[in-house]
């Protein structure tokens, strides 16, 4: 007798499994982007850097003027700041609360997938869409750096999905998509609002709907929409701020982008190697997906020109660095969902079991590190040497798993495998930044000069620490190595008590009876032995010295007469080669 045909599911099942789909999705999200949070300090230097900038915003009430080392920071515009100062305000001035808005808009990007691919495809391919996301290498790594980078892919992402959708089905989704893009160009200026519209574009011309797009898609009320939301800041800050447009407009974007040399800048083919490395372990799948086998789609096509325009953009710009990426990321993973589910219920799964040979060569490429720790030259290896080894074993139990399920074609299960060593590989290099903190982070160092001397002043020689005003909540005297404070220093009144270039303030600063702490580099205490004699030392870590002045010891300069005048040259050219911060 013949089996009856399965029933088709009704609407209260749908929506139940897409609940329980999408409650599995976020738990997973959940685990790898809040775990231990706050369990480690501020990295240099960007965590610290917005951080501070938050906490200033918090105890100073000024909203609209960005301030770090209490002058004016004008780098980026202020969302991130906003919405971080309402975490610590709600949360307490700490890591975590720093921490919370980057991953809480990582979740919404993962969320944001899932829904999209949901609508566009199914079910099944939104859960590994939303999986892929969260399990991705730079992305949930970044999920826990406060940067500027994360909040962006967030918003870009709910701006690419909005317009496609409105395009699919019509409605108010545009609208949506507008709002998200004001909201990116308040987190990173106009490249908020200029992806976005030249993804819709190309598409548009590509699918042959160009003419009366403008119209279709409200293109004047939704450019009107983006200058009232985003546009009021601005001007404010045009007016409150000399030099502001000047800076901000002309130089962090249009010099950015085209003057090599500039800022951090990279070689054209940059992004090759962080998409691919970004990706993992995602990219070991890519070889065995069966694309030329795939049915045209929209959607895949409008996810594929996202990614593409996103990579473009940011390669052709001189400034380059890696968190630029991640807005391909989320458009990158339904792309990835769709070709993995679509080789699978074509029947050629078992040629992912190879995935399985690429996580053993990842195992031995992890112990391989972990055993000859030693012998490398950088510190990282051996300080992470714990977490090598549990890596390994990670890679090595998933390459077992995956294996075997695809080879009995099994897919659901080893596309779960594939999940599982991925989170398990994310959970392990999350220790990893425990190990390494100490390298990486001034936090244990502030925290101990503002134990031990709560009322005394600080000074940095030869560069700006970040963290310091952050974890001793007091404003920082900086001698050389102004770096991203340079606008602030040159339009901030009390600048003449607080930013020093010369060798004489730096001798001056010393002999002042007033207890001032001195954080210094390790690799310019012989210089400075010379010039200022006998010091206590306050606290110390692997690259940094906190020291002050024995209030016996002769006065600094008593010995060799320190040169008066002012001069051109920083005082890290005549005392000390600078160094990179780490």
């Amino acid at each position: 007798m013949a089996a009856p045909p399965p029933r088709p599911a009704t609407a209260d099942t749908s929506a139940t499994l897409a609940a329980l789909g999408f409650a599995a999705v976020a738990a997973l999200a959940a685990l790898l982007f809040f775990f231990h949070l706050g369990a480690y300090g501020l990295w240099e230097p960007d965590e610290s850097r917005y951080a501070e900038i938050a906490r200033e915003m918090l105890t100073s009430r000024n909203f609209i003027v960005p301030h770090l080392d209490y002058v004016p920071y004008v780098e980026k515009p202020p969302l991130l700041y906003w919405l971080t100062t309402l975490a610590m305000g709600l949360g307490g001035v700490n890591e975590f609360a720093a921490r919370f808005i980057n991953a809480l808009a990582a979740f919404a990007g993962v969320a944001l997938t899932f829904e999209f691919a949901r609508r566009v495809f199914d079910l099944r391919r939104a859960i590994l869409a939303g999986a892929v996301l969260a399990t991705s290498a730079l992305y949930a790594v970044m999920a826990q750096v406060l940067t500027t980078d994360m909040l962006l892919t967030s918003l870009t992402t709910a701006a690419f999905f909005a317009l496609f959708l409105d395009w699919r089905v019509g409605g108010h989704w545009r609208w949506w998509g507008y709002l998200a893009m004001a909201l990116a160009v308040l987190t990173k200026g106009p490249v908020g609002a200029a992806l976005p519209i030249a993804v819709g574009t190309i598409f548009l011309w590509r699918e042959g709907a160009i003419r009366g797009a403008w119209r279709r898609f409200s293109l004047i009320p939704g450019s009107l929409l983006i200058a009232l939301v985003a546009g009021p800041w601005f001007l404010a800050m045009i007016l409150r701020e000399p030099g502001y447009f000047a800076f901000y407009f002309i130089g962090e974007h249009f010099r950015r982008f085209f003057q090599s040399g500039y800022s951090h800048d990279e070689p054209i083919y940059y992004f090759l190697p962080v998409l691919f490395g970004g990706l993992i372990p995602w990219t070991f799948t890519l070889p065995f997906i069966s694309w030329w086998s795939l049915k045209p789609d929209p959607a895949r096509r409008y996810c594929l020109i996202a990614a593409s325009v996103v990579f473009v953009v940011f390669s052709l710009a001189q400034a380059k660095l890696a968190p630029y990426i991640l807005p391909a990321f989320p458009p990158l993973a339904v792309v990835i969902a769709d070709g993995l589910v679509s080789t699978i219920e074509r029947g050629d799964g078992r040629r992912f079991a190879w995935v399985g040979l690429l996580f053993g060569c990842a195992a031995a490429a992890a112990l391989a590190v972990a055993l000859t720790a030693a012998r490398f030259r950088a510190p990282y290896p051996m300080m992470v040497r714990p977490a090598l080894y549990a890596a390994s074993v990670a890679f090595a139990a998933g390459a077992i798993a995956c294996a075997v399920a695809f080879r009995l074609r099994r897919g659901a299960l080893g596309l779960g495998a594939i999940v599982v060593t991925a989170a398990a590989a994310i959970v392990v290099i999350g220790y990893g930044r425990l190990m390494a903190e100490p390298m990486r982070s001034y936090a244990a160092l502030a925290r101990a000069i503002n134990q031990r001397e709560p009322n005394a002043r600080l000074a940095c020689f030869p560069r700006y620490i970040q963290s310091l005003p952050f974890y001793c909540r007091r404003r920082v005297i900086v001698i050389d190595g102004w770096t991203e404070l340079t606008f602030g220093a040159e339009h901030s009144a009390d600048a003449r008590d607080y930013f020093f270039i010369r060798r004489a303030d730096l001798i001056r600063l010393w002999n002042d009876p007033r207890p001032t702490v001195f954080v210094v580099d390790r690799r310019v205490l012989p210089l400075l032995r010379r010039i200022f004699g006998p010091w206590r030392e306050i606290a110390a870590d692997p690259t940094k010295v906190a020291i002050m002045r024995t209030p016996a010891a002769p006065l600094a300069g008593a010995r060799r007469p320190a040169p008066t005048g002012a001069k051109s040259a920083p005082a890290a050219a005549s005392l000390a080669p600078s160094a990179p911060a780490p």
